[in-house]
């Protein structure tokens, strides 16, 4: 263990986080450790909580975790979730009314992150009353683009389209949703050198610093 981390190192990881999140952190561990073999499994958050439990992977980062006995978490980041639209949407406030009218273009169903979406039209009071569901994140994005709908979005998902101007943030009265992406471990578990380092650097980059109660062993 006081070795060069060498081997191989399996992490399961939700959506957001395989796509946005991980892979900066992935490219720059490969580099540090190239004796690392690194694999990153995509799924969704339910999947890699089984993945973990079936010590398929290390840890796992998800969005949305829901707590269990046999799992403990560690909060790495907030992510803000947007109602994005065309640019040409975004000059004013929506109404309730108008969202409930609008074509709300949803990701695959069984998601945690669709179902946050579904949680705040619950907390804001609105029932869309049209939705198209596509098989693609990127997809989503292009339908949106063209005005063809709304969307519910991670801020960390479309931000390179926020700064290009393809897509706006969408000012909805009483949308205010924020969810927490997390660390999560097969609870009692030891980490091994490899997976200690990647899960340091993970916290370097988007967290604040090793949480108190889980230091390496």
């Amino acid at each position: 263990f006081r070795e060069q981390p060498t081997g191989s190192l399996t992490i399961a990881a939700s959506g957001v986080p395989a796509t946005y999140l991980l892979p900066e952190v992935a490219v720059a561990f490969q580099r540090a450790y190239p004796n690392v073999q690194l694999r990153i499994v995509s799924a969704t958050s339910a999947q890699t909580m089984d993945a973990l439990r079936a010590h398929h992977a290390e840890f796992a980062v998800v969005g949305g975790f829901a707590a269990a006995p046999e799992i403990e978490a560690e909060p790495l980041v907030e992510e803000d979730i947007v109602v994005v639209g065309a640019a040409r949407w975004a000059r004013r406030r929506w109404s309730r009314r108008e969202a409930e009218a609008a074509t709300w273009i949803m990701q695959p169903a069984g998601s945690a992150f669709q179902a946050a979406v579904e949680a705040a039209w619950a907390d804001i009071g609105i029932t869309p009353a049209r939705r198209l569901q596509l098989p693609t994140m990127e997809g989503v994005k292009l339908a949106v683009a063209r005005g063809d709908g709304v969307a519910g979005f991670s801020r960390f998902a479309v931000e390179a389209e926020l700064q290009r101007g393809s897509l706006r943030i969408l000012r909805l009265r009483g949308w205010n949703v924020r969810r927490t992406i997390s660390i999560v471990y097969p609870r009692g578990g030891v980490l091994t050198p490899s997976a200690q380092q990647f899960v340091a650097m993970l916290r370097a980059r988007w967290g604040h610093g090793p949480s108190p109660a889980r230091r390496p062993r």
